[in-house]
């Protein structure tokens, strides 16, 4: 069997006999990976600080069957020690791990989702902005390196770009101003939001929330954080993102129900 050496974030961890666990790894050349953590419960083992939920490590596995490798040698990189400290934190992380899986392949390269989630990491470990605000802009950046990013470059009916007040049609990813929807007649035969005589799910955005998602989507991916948005449209922001990735993810997560609980 060959060896071979990959960085790696642990993404999700379950109990695998009596002292092993089974690990689901995040890497940039293999995408997710699943790997068996042989004895890492004991305090004793080498490999114990790499095997932990969060651990980016530096890892040699080797393959057995069934698509599962082992762990044969490990050096931790980062354990991101100030999340495991805080409830709220830990909460947040455990939820961005949970939609990592979601979204992460077998056997694809993932270099920019493992980025972006040791990015979002640092940002929650070093506090470099509020959690929610850290949540929802990962939330809409995953999706856009997923392809799942919303067209929100103009109104998909008259092409103006910045509108005073936009709907932003969530489950087809573009947005609609506030004078082409005055024209639009709510009934079902009628109404471009209605789908088979069932209302498509629309949020309201204001300009400023539109030019932050278009921020967020769009900027390098190391400074999809680096922008200010007044506290009196961060509401709106937080939640539009949130009904975005729900939607385009057709999935809740209980993680996130969790952690929403305790803010």
């Amino acid at each position: 069997m060959t060896d071979f050496r990959v960085n790696g974030l642990v993404i999700r961890e379950t109990e695998h006999k009596d002292n092993d666990k089974l690990l689901t790894v995040l890497t940039e050349k293999y995408g997710k990976l699943y790997v068996i953590g042989k004895g890492v419960k004991s305090l004793k083992n080498r490999h114990m600080a790499s095997s932990q939920l969060f651990a980016y490590s530096s890892l040699n596995l080797r393959k057995t069957g069934n698509n599962l490798y082992y762990i044969t040698d490990s050096d931790l990189i980062e354990n991101y020690y100030e999340i495991r400290n805080d409830i709220l934190k830990l909460s947040l992380a455990t939820f961005v791990c949970d939609v990592l899986c979601e979204v992460s392949r077998e056997g694809t390269e993932d270099i920019s989702i493992l980025r972006l989630a040791l990015n979002t990491f640092y940002a929650i470990a070093k506090d470099i902005k509020s959690l929610e605000f850290i949540r929802a802009s990962f939330e809409l950046r995953i999706l856009t390196e997923c392809g799942f990013m919303p067209d929100l470059s103009h109104c998909r009916d008259c092409g103006c770009e910045l509108p005073s007040i936009a709907t932003l049609d969530i489950m087809n990813g573009n947005f609609v101003c506030n004078k082409c929807m005055e024209k639009i007649s709510f009934t079902n035969a009628e109404n471009t939001f209605f789908d088979t005589g069932m209302q498509r799910p629309v949020s309201i955005i204001s300009d400023s929330v539109l030019q932050a998602m278009r921020y967020v989507c769009t900027s390098r991916q190391e400074r999809f954080l680096s922008f200010r948005l007044d506290e009196s449209e961060q509401e709106m922001f937080f939640q539009v993102c949130e009904k975005y990735l729900l939607n385009q993810l057709e999935r809740g997560f209980y993680s996130l129900e969790f952690y929403k609980s305790m803010i």
